[in-house]
């Protein structure tokens, strides 16, 4: 976390103590004043809450992807074999039958190195930098400030208490 966002935090803490010692303990409640500190404190837990951090990392190909790359090419193989047939290769004057086993084997072997090949790469992983465990509480702290504590207004009573002539004996 960079070092602004602590002082800014810092100044938010001192403003609502100096406003809770000398706004809450002299009995003076200034609306305005108050409101305001609770918006910063709401913004301020806000902006916590939107704080990521990124990694890179290199991803290298699970078992998962060249074994599925292996069985596409096989499969690919085989149905080529089916379609086609056995299909006779000559080079250098020797003729070689290329037939299902060998196609599915030369499919298998292609499939594999390009799901191989597939796999590798990178990954970017986004993490919050401030648990939520943090920033609620500030965020209901700011809502608290908003909206004020509220006090206990003293009753008026509209009948005078009962004199002692007039209690039961």
């Amino acid at each position: 976390m960079t070092s602004w966002v602590l002082y800014v935090g810092g100044i938010l803490v001192v403003l609502a103590a100096s406003y809770l010692i000398f706004g809450y303990w002299k009995k003076r409640d200034i609306p305005l004043i108050r409101r305001t500190i609770g918006l910063l404190i709401m913004f301020y837990g806000a902006y916590l809450a939107t704080l990521t951090g990124t990694t890179l990392s290199f991803v290298v190909p699970g078992i998962g992807s060249i074994a599925l790359g292996a069985v596409t090419g096989a499969a690919v193989g085989f149905g080529t074999w089916l379609i086609i047939g056995t299909v006779g290769v000559v080079t250098g004057g020797v003729g070689v039958a290329v037939g299902a086993a060998a196609m599915a084997i030369i499919g298998a072997v292609l499939g594999g190195t390009g799901g191989a090949a597939g796999g590798f790469g990178f990954q970017r992983i986004s993490y919050p930098l401030v648990a939520w465990y943090f920033w609620v509480p500030i965020i209901l702290i700011g809502a608290l400030f908003i909206l004020g504590m509220r006090r206990k207004k003293k009753l008026l009573r509209a009948l005078p208490p009962p004199s002692p002539k007039e209690t039961l004996s």
